[in-house]
């Protein structure tokens, strides 16, 4: 640090070097500009006395000669501050006027002697003739003093002065800053080496600061760090032998963990698919050596996806738990329970004597999985579908065996739910036919197969239409135009039908802006299946959907549901009408009447309309049981305040009488047929 501190003088005096070269330059400079300023100044005075006032002055009256030229004279004192002396001699007369001496001591105080000898500015002096009227010359003398450029002057190089003095004082201010800067550094450096050579091998250098610093911190952090680092492994092959047992051990139970793993489900502890597979074959082999029967129960449960969605995943993991629990407790030692993925278990009955015992054994147990289920201190109810394939020692394997129960679980839940079916070599055959049918189904939708009929709904008595009914046709490339009877239910209990109701709804609104665009503003009614209905994100997808036709008004779409639909969970079904009639849709139940408890569900349900059902409206001319529950329905919808629409109406005679009974809104083959969206205008 000496070192940098002696570099202070040498850059000290090149300062004053070049300060005193370029100071000098600065008075020559502003000494050549007052002194310019200075000598014009008087030679204008001159002029103005010579040539304006002392003529003026000396052409009055020869008595007041003397008055007028000292009057004269005392006036052009303030015109030059630097004007010290005038003096004024004629034959007769001898006028000396002096300007105020403090003034100038003053002046002459403010600038030091020898910067008045360094800038060189001298007193001016000057004598002016004037002719006198009686003949004669008068001589006026004028004499200037430089105290005033000289004070301009001193002002000027001293103000420069000043701020070279701050800039110099701020240039090795900073200079000092830096030195301590680095004096800190330095000092820091000394005492983490002090401290590292004491043994506190996790000091550090602070990492902030200038380049230099930054460098000498890494340097010193990096070097700490190896040490650090050598001594560390140094200790820790010290531990290693008692470290290496103790991985030893966590290895043992890892790998004991992940062989259970590999053949247990890791939510419910119950065997998984593989771990099945190893004991299927061991039981298909000790039942043919016994000959006894196998089992294979395949259990799904009914409306799993409905608790996920409403209670949360957690309470669904608690009833697969519980579940599980449940599938163990009933097996014991004999029987061997699996879970095969998601709400799928699998249940090996095995040393079965007969089909009855089987039957016994299965019934059991459907009874004990429709036992309430414990869920956050409520109990909530869940049944399972059962799917029963017997092995009795045919050439079979275990995925035909699995197969088989899979095909009769789906027929349990075709007849039901909370059911249990035993597999039928008949009975597959007609599975795998319906199961290639639905998927000519859904390849009809992604071909574009698929077609929108419209039939009209007017109001008989005014002779207008007032709206359309959408309805679906598939038009088969082999078999020609399909109604939706004769393919809808292979699909109504899968997703199927969900991908099918939207394709739908997307088409009507489509239509529905088509003949709005042409000035016709119909009401389009839309069926909707149970399946899509009751689905927990229906109202949220119905919305995107119409947000997808900005041009067609919510209360332009009208959704038909069976009454059946609401069969399951009524007050879900009610949130959910709630919820689309906020968006100003209506809802008419179709096929009023042949349902179960309709008088019930007309008071739970918040539909706009009633729709009576075709087969009472065909026959009612001819049955007076039909035209009875006619008028009862439209009594029944009149008392709730309800719109009732007539299907069915076949000819003249059926709308003459469903207006006598106050039905004035009809649909039907009588009316119009349904037909193609490209013929509804004409």
């Amino acid at each position: 640090m000496g070192c940098y501190c002696r570099l202070f003088i040498p850059i000290f005096l090149l300062i004053l070097a070049v300060s005193a070269v370029r100071y000098h330059v600065l008075l020559d400079t502003e000494t050549a500009l007052a002194n310019s300023r200075y000598q014009n100044d008087a030679r204008q005075l001159n002029l103005y006395l010579a040539n304006t006032v002392l003529p003026v002055a000396v052409q009055a009256n020869m008595e007041s000669l003397r008055d007028n030229v000292q009057q004269a004279l005392r006036g052009a004192l303030p015109l030059n501050r630097s004007l010290a002396a005038i003096r004024w001699d004629s034959a007769s007369e001898h006028i000396e006027i002096r300007a105020d001496r403090e003034l100038a001591e003053e002046l002459a105080a403010t600038v030091p002697a020898w910067f008045a000898r360094l800038a060189g500015i001298t007193a001016i002096s000057s004598r002016l003739t004037v002719a006198l009227p009686g003949g004669g010359d008068g001589i006026l003398d004028l004499h200037y003093t430089p105290g005033l450029p000289l004070t301009q002057v001193w002002h000027s190089v001293r103000q420069q002065a000043m701020l070279s003095a701050i800039n110099i004082v701020l240039v090795f201010l900073l200079l000092g800053l830096i030195l301590a800067s680095h004096r800190r550094l330095l000092a820091r450096l000394v005492q983490a080496s002090d401290r590292f050579r004491g043994g506190d091998f996790a000091v550090r250098l602070a990492a902030g600061g200038t380049p230099e610093a930054q460098a000498v911190s890494q340097a010193f952090n990096s070097m700490a760090g190896n040490i650090e680092e050598l001594l560390s492994s140094l200790k820790t092959s010290q531990r290693q032998l008692g470290e290496q047992l103790n991985e030893t051990v966590h290895m043992q139970q890892a790998l004991q963990k992940l062989s259970w793993q590999n053949y247990n489900d890791v939510l419910t502890g119950l065997p998984n698919r593989a771990a099945l597979a190893a004991r299927f074959e061991q039981e298909m082999f000790l039942a043919r050596e016994r000959q006894r029967l196998l089992a294979v129960c395949l259990f799904d449960l009914d409306h799993f996806q409905a608790i996920n969605d409403r209670h949360g995943a957690e309470a669904g993991d608690e009833i697969l738990k519980q579940v599980a629990g449940r599938l163990h407790g009933f097996s014991g030692q004999v029987h061997y329970a699996a879970r095969l993925g998601g709400d799928e278990f699998v249940l090996l009955l095995c040393g079965q004597a007969s089909i009855a015992s089987i039957e016994q054994n299965v019934t059991q147990l459907m009874a004990e999985l429709a036992r309430p289920y414990q869920c956050d201190q409520q109990a909530l109810h869940m049944t399972a579908s059962a799917g029963v394939a017997v092995y009795a020692g045919k050439d079979l394997n275990t995925e035909s065996l699995l197969r088989h129960a899979d095909h009769a679980v789906y027929q349990a839940k075709l007849t039901g739910r909370n059911q249990y079916h035993f597999f039928d070599t008949n009975l597959d055959e007609e599975v795998r036919t319906h199961h290639n049918q639905r998927t000519e189904v859904r390849q009809a939708l992604i071909n574009g197969e698929l077609r929108l009929y419209y039939q009209p709904k007017v109001n008989m008595r005014a002779g207008t239409v007032v709206g359309m009914e959408a309805l679906l046709r598939w038009q088969h490339p082999r078999r020609g135009v399909l109604a939706p009877a004769q393919f809808l239910p292979l699909v109504e209990q899968t997703d199927l039908i969900i991908d099918i109701g939207e394709w739908v709804l997307r088409q009507a609104l489509w239509q529905m802006q088509r003949w709005s665009d042409a000035g016709q503003h119909w009401v389009v009614s839309v069926n909707i299946a149970a399946r899509h209905f009751q689905q927990p994100d229906f109202v949220s997808r119905l919305k995107t959907i119409l947000g997808e036709f900005p041009g067609v008004r919510a209360s332009m779409l009208e959704l038909e549901i069976l009454e059946s639909s609401a069969l399951h969970d009524i007050e879900h079904v009610r949130r959910i009408i709630r919820a689309c009639q906020a968006l100003g849709i209506t809802f008419a139940l179709d096929d009023f009447g042949t349902g179960y408890s309709s008088m019930s569900y007309l008071k739970r349900l918040p539909a706009n309309i009633v729709k009576i059902d075709q087969s009472f409206v065909r026959n009612m001319l001819n049955d007076r049981d039909d035209l009875h529950l006619v008028r009862a329905v439209i009594g029944l919808a009149r008392s709730f305040s309800l719109t009732v629409i007539a299907e069915g109406v076949e000819s003249i005679e059926h709308g003459a009488r469903l207006i006598q009974l106050g039905c004035d809104l009809a649909q039907g083959y009588g009316i119009a047929r349904p037909m193609q969206a490209d013929a509804v205008l004409e």
